[in-house]
């Protein structure tokens, strides 16, 4: 379980490169030039099942103990993006800062996290840590989440943008493309209101990142998700686009060209 944690901070990538790893689920780790380390909704403990019955399918490439984050963001409160057994045990590390929506910045105050570790995110606003800019973007979760947010991430001119839990609305993801993303990751599970298959390869259209990274499918059973049809419609779609499927644990390098 050490592995992937020691991996993370000894990874150094160059100038103008940016080191991505999945975490299964919504979960994804960023490294930058810089040494900065950002996690984004990281499911790593078994909260879901313990509150709602809903065993996790895909193991944990790391565990809470192990996070060594500069600042974890999360895009709204449910479980599986705001873990409540993982996240105090990630707080007891005082460099790290957290931020989020309205209620996920209320369950942060909850387990103890200081006011001046937690961080405001409202839609069209952003925030600046670290060197790191933290847009806060349109996410559309309905009422299972009203304030839920997706994030443009901002590294050194690198952009990242993380929808979050969210439907398909075209109109106003126009702003978040007026902002060129170089890489997409999209929820493309198709239950609970959220974007399914063709819809995320539509938003990889509409965003033409330079690459797109499916996510949010298999950690639940009743969750769903098919990345093999998103790779199809993508290519269908997006051609221009690299669409990829990652593995929990695996480390991309993503290089400006």
């Amino acid at each position: 379980m050490g592995n992937l944690a020691q991996v993370i901070a000894e990874d150094k990538p160059e100038r103008g490169s940016l080191a991505i790893y999945w975490l299964a689920q919504a979960g994804f780790v960023f490294k930058t030039y810089a040494g900065k380390v950002v996690y984004i909704d990281p499911y790593l403990s078994d909260v879901v099942e313990r509150l709602f019955g809903f065993k996790r399918m895909m193991a944990c490439p790391l565990t809470a103990e192990e996070v060594l984050a500069d600042l974890v963001v999360c895009t709204h409160e449910h479980a599986d993006h705001l873990d409540t057994d993982a996240l105090p045990l990630i707080a007891n590390n005082p460099r790290t800062h957290f931020a989020g929506p309205s209620q996920c910045v209320k369950e942060f105050r909850k387990m103890g996290v200081p006011e001046e570790r937690c961080h405001l995110l409202e839609t069209g606003k952003q925030i600046s840590l670290e060197g790191i800019n933290v847009h806060a973007v349109y996410a559309d979760h309905g009422d299972f989440a009203p304030d839920a947010v997706g994030v443009v991430l901002d590294f050194d001119g690198i952009k990242v943008y993380h929808t979050g839990d969210t439907a398909y609305q075209p109109e106003p993801f126009r702003a978040v493309a007026a902002m060129r993303p170089d890489v997409l990751i999209p929820c493309i599970n198709g239950r609970y209101g959220n974007l399914n298959s063709e819809e995320a390869a539509l938003l990889t259209r509409d965003i033409t990142p330079k690459l797109s990274i499916a996510s949010h499918f298999w950690m639940f059973v009743t969750h769903n998700g098919d990345p093999a049809s998103f790779l199809e419609f993508c290519a269908k779609l997006a051609p221009e686009v690299q669409a990829i499927v990652m593995k929990p644990g695996e480390r991309l390098l993503f290089q400006e060209r």
